[in-house]
């Protein structure tokens, strides 16, 4: 297994049919991480909510991940072109705050959204 902490960059049009992608890469990252089946399940939720917070779930601009895994930890972060509501998207933000342990999402100047998530495995990395 490779040595940890590891870097994993993603980048995709920001479209429902992509978002696969990024769930996906999110259950190996955990894995790599050392996280069980529900965590792991936890990690595809979250990602696939905060790529639609971050507004990619409906536009070609492209969403850009960043996931940085270590042994019994996660820590994810995204970038989109696309402003984001926090007003419309509170259901999405409870989902995610609900499956891993710290989250955060900004609107910048610039008109583009990020956020920033870890999620800790609750088993210990050296099982």
């Amino acid at each position: 297994m490779a040595e940890l902490p590891a870097q994993i960059s993603l980048s995709f049009p920001g479209r429902p049919e992509y978002l696969r992608l990024a769930r996906l890469t999110a259950a190996d990252a955990g894995s790599r991480a050392g996280f069980d089946y529900e965590e792991i399940d936890d990690l595809r939720i979250a990602v696939s909510e905060l790529c639609h917070v971050i507004g990619g779930t409906d536009s070609d601009d492209r969403l850009t991940l960043e996931f940085t895994i270590e042994p019994g930890s996660l820590e994810v972060r995204g970038t989109s072109a696309v402003a984001t509501s926090t007003h419309d998207n509170e259901f999405s933000r409870a989902i995610v705050a609900a499956v891993v342990d710290d989250h955060e999402v900004d609107a910048h100047s610039d008109g583009s959204t990020r956020f920033w998530m870890v999620k800790r495995s609750a088993v210990p990395a050296d099982r």
